[in-house]
């Protein structure tokens, strides 16, 4: 796994606040969940699985999915060390490696994690977009390990978007939040390359019917 980098001072006194604003507001919010059974089953086969999470909901991730015992995959850029260095406080263990820096070695790290019983976090959209795309890395990973794929998003009733080619999400304190997570999609091994580009429209259709209400939001 990769570790915590050494920080400046002031880089560390920022992100300090901003893992303190993020228990702020998740003690503050009001917080619905649904699908978490789907999960829990899985958590208690002791069966590993990959969270599809879009790039602009990062920052909540942190307090959301904190007890799930989660690897997440974090860019090796400078910005993706900031990413590492929050979820780390939340209990995360990070990969470092994207589809356009160090991505064969994070993919077989990730494997590694799924065979050896670890849960994974990805955002198939990122590092840098283009938003709401899912890119093959996440299929690829589900056909290589026989692993599913559980489709997450959360939403919040009042939230502050950052300028950003993602809009990064920030929900206020004391707002509503709905965190959904779908039913599980297995991608099997014997399809050919050529196919997955299929499955990546199959998932962002199903990211976006986690909450149809939020299809056109952005």
């Amino acid at each position: 796994m990769a570790p915590v980098l050494e920080l400046d001072w002031d880089k560390k006194l920022i992100l300090f606040g901003i893992k303190k604003f993020i228990f702020f507001t998740g003690v503050t919010a009001k917080i619905s969940l649904a699908g978490k059974e789907i999960t829990d089953e899985l958590i208690e086969q002791r069966q590993p699985f990959i969270i599809c999470a879009w790039h602009h909901d990062i920052y909540f991730t942190a307090w959301l999915l904190k007890n799930m015992n989660l690897t997440a995959l974090i860019s090796s850029s400078k910005d993706g060390e900031y990413i590492n260095q929050i979820l780390s406080g939340f209990g995360f263990r990070a990969v470092r490696g994207s589809s356009t820096r160090g991505g064969v070695g994070a993919m077989k790290q990730l494997v590694r994690c799924l065979k050896d019983g670890h849960s994974v976090a990805i955002t198939p959209d990122g590092p840098k977009g283009p938003i709401h795309h899912v890119q093959e890395g996440i299929i690829a990973l589900a056909k290589m390990t026989g692993v599913p794929i559980i489709p997450w998003r959360y939403e919040g009733s009042s939230c502050w978007n950052l300028n950003s080619w993602d809009k990064h999400k920030i929900p206020k304190p004391f707002t509503k939040i709905s965190s959904v997570f779908g039913k599980p999609l297995f991608v099997p091994k014997s399809i050919s390359n050529s196919d997955l580009a299929k499955y990546c429209t199959q998932l962002e259709i199903l990211m976006k019917d986690l909450m149809p209400e939020f299809k056109q939001k952005i």
